[in-house]
């Protein structure tokens, strides 16, 4: 699957990832948290960093003998 398609299962959005801390960037949500005092932030994630998180994604698979899947960042496994 080539970078576009995987792009592709995701929405984007300007802002700042969490993992690189690039700003001003595409992003994608990949989780949202509230604390207690109930303010919510959003954990967003750029392009680049989601390939690398694919990828790592489709190695743990390969190894386990799971089915990979693209674009499920941010979604709990069943």
């Amino acid at each position: 699957m080539d970078r576009g398609e995987i792009l592709g299962h995701y929405e984007w959005a300007t802002g700042t990832c969490f993992r690189c801390a690039k700003t001003d960037t595409p992003t994608t949500l990949l989780a949202e948290i509230t604390p207690p005092a109930g303010d919510r932030y959003e954990v967003r994630v750029c392009e680049r960093c989601v390939l690398e998180l694919e990828d790592e994604r489709r190695r743990y698979a390969e190894r386990t003998g799971r089915e990979y899947k693209p674009g499920q960042l941010g979604r709990r496994e069943s």
